[in-house]
């Protein structure tokens, strides 16, 4: 099975309860993540999406490479812009090959905007099996 050029795209919206939950899963307590007065004081427009929930949202859009026996090695972003809970975010990637398996260039963009608010890089290596069952042992006959 041949990889596509692309990834995507695939549309989230992110709720403020998922902020608080994000929150408290990651210990990031920063509060420009839920309080809008302290944001704002910031300088911000209100409350932001985490940079970090963004890039874990990218992963499904790696369900085409899972599924082929690839493997996640590394992810970096790139944050140019903020995302608030109020807007779509419109993930997307493009399927580069590398001499050392699979590179995808990926975006997160807020619906309606020109330009990325997250830039970045997912690199893949296939794993040697592709036999996808569960890796525990069986257990033993009795």
């Amino acid at each position: 099975m041949s990889l596509p050029k692309s990834l995507g795209p695939i549309e989230v919206d992110v709720t403020r309860a998922q902020l608080v939950q994000y929150a408290a899963a990651s210990q990031d307590f920063n509060a420009i993540h839920y309080d809008t007065q302290v944001a704002q004081s910031f300088g911000l427009p209100g409350v932001i999406v985490h940079g970090m929930l963004t890039m874990g949202v990218w992963d499904a859009l790696f369900v085409p490479l899972y599924t082929q026996g690839y493997q996640l090695t590394a992810l970096q972003a790139r944050f140019r812009q903020v995302l608030q809970p109020s807007q779509t975010i419109i993930l997307s990637g493009v399927i580069e090959s590398a001499d050392q398996g699979v590179r995808v260039k990926l975006t997160a963009t807020a619906q309606g905007q020109d330009k990325p608010a997250v830039t970045g890089e997912a690199r893949f290596s296939q794993t040697a099996s592709t036999n996808h069952e569960s890796p525990m042992p069986s257990s033993p006959a009795q």
